[in-house]
């Protein structure tokens, strides 16, 4: 096996990962490297995976250009190896001869004795086409083809930047999508003294710095949350600013009665039966059985008390109009989480944000019934699209007061892309 091919191999197997079994980026990148024994190897392999996945559009089409096959119609093995050697010629320090032959070796290794030959030759001859042709890509004029300029050089489909420049505008826009692949690093909710955290991280060498935006959060862009004691202990969760901020907006009391409807996986549950205390009550609400347990476990590791119930948002097992506040974290097209997860932005069309937009305004009708009066309605989704947000606000239903929104960006907030407003419930709704 040559040197430097390990890693390739674990990036590889998180793409077939991704690709094959769905599983996303985040979660799948950790397991395929984690049987790297060197640690340097481990991050080479997780920024081959992570940024093949991140570029892939702009990857397939440098590779359309040296490629006399088209890239769709390639075999998904062969595509996987060219993504990952191409990624290495157009977005990393990795010598253009390295990224060749450590290629050719990827493919020679995982196909058979009777295919080897012709597929390890197109690997290094399409490889060394694009290598060639650096300088000279034909690339979208950044002015005439300002659309598909900006989907190559920001790792996003042109529909995706529409959305995006429709919302900031032409000066703005730009400035969101470059922001979307920077690393987020982590990000922890102290869940007792913040100042003290950071002082503990501080201590073990890393740059902890107080969060922005929140009261809770701590910064930790260098911290293995899987080493560190103050999680283990359960003095702080991983958790992203963006949901801090979404727990924070529900202003929930000590004493009182919470509802977080599509709890899963319960970061945000614990945080907000962390703020009822034990004199509050604090009901969680999950579609999926699997996702109902890690509620479930996210409570106990966090030590504060939930109520968990397997059931559909639009008809829960719960009282109408009982609940001082209603959390409704509604399923979307998540592409606001696109810092970490990158593949999301590949997975969604924009026939999914209409169809995902249909279904937030019917579970926000559903939540609506079940505040009482004077109560608060919180609705949030990781995504920016127009219709998954201010759309679902201006169509709320009678009876709910909106009172405030709020869109999270990466490259205002370095958060992830959350939508968050506030309502006011004047009555029964819907």
């Amino acid at each position: 096996m040559s040197r430097g091919l390990p890693a390739r191999r674990a990036a590889y197997d998180a793409l077939v990962a991704v690709e094959e079994g769905d599983a996303y980026s985040n979660l799948a990148v950790p397991v395929a490297v984690a049987d790297l024994p060197d640690a340097r190897d481990r991050a080479f392999a997780s920024f081959l995976a992570y940024e093949t996945i991140r570029w892939t559009g702009t990857l397939d089409w440098a590779l359309s250009q040296v490629s006399k096959r088209p890239v769709e119609r390639l075999d998904p093995a062969v595509l996987r190896v060219l993504r990952i050697g191409a990624l290495q010629l157009l977005k990393s320090d990795v010598p253009p001869r390295a990224a060749v032959d450590t290629s050719v070796d990827l493919i020679r290794s995982l196909v058979g004795r009777s295919k080897r030959e012709a597929l390890s030759g197109f690997v290094n001859g399409v490889l060394r086409n694009l290598g060639r042709r650096l300088d000279d890509l034909p690339w979208p004029d950044p002015v005439q083809q300002r659309i598909e300029h900006l989907a190559l050089v920001t790792a996003h489909p042109a529909w995706q930047v529409e959305e995006v420049l429709a919302r900031l505008g032409p000066d703005e826009g730009p400035a969101a999508l470059a922001a979307d692949n920077d690393n987020p690093g982590v990000t922890l909710r102290a869940t007792a003294d913040r100042d003290a955290l950071v002082e503990e991280l501080r201590a073990v060498g890393i740059d902890a710095t107080p969060g922005s935006l929140t009261a809770d959060a701590v910064h930790a862009p260098s911290a293995d949350p899987r080493t560190l004691a103050c999680v283990e202990q359960g003095r702080a969760a991983v958790q992203d600013e963006a949901s801090m901020f979404v727990v924070e907006s529900c202003e929930v009391s000590p004493g009182a009665r919470v509802l977080d409807l599509c709890a899963g996986p319960g970061g945000k549950t614990a945080h907000l039966a962390a703020l009822a205390g034990a004199a509050g009550k604090v009901v969680a609400v999950e579609l999926h059985p699997h996702r109902a347990a890690l509620v479930e476990e996210a409570a106990a590791r966090l030590g504060v008390g939930v109520e968990v119930h397997v059931g559909d948002a639009h008809d829960p097992p719960v009282e109408a109009a009982s609940f001082d506040v209603v959390l409704l974290d509604a399923p979307c097209t998540d592409l606001g989480t696109g810092r970490r997860r990158p593949d999301v932005r590949w997975r969604r069309t924009a026939a999914d944000v209409g169809r995902a937009a249909a279904q937030q305004r019917s579970l926000l009708a559903a939540a609506g019934r079940l505040v009482r009066p004077g109560g608060r309605l919180v609705y949030s989704v990781c995504t920016w699209t127009r219709a998954e947000t201010v759309g679902v606000v201006e169509s709320a239903p009678e009876g709910l007061a909106h009172r405030s929104s709020r869109q999270l960006w990466p490259h205002i907030d370095d958060t992830d892309g959350m939508f968050v407003a506030v309502f006011e419930a004047e009555g029964v709704a819907g």
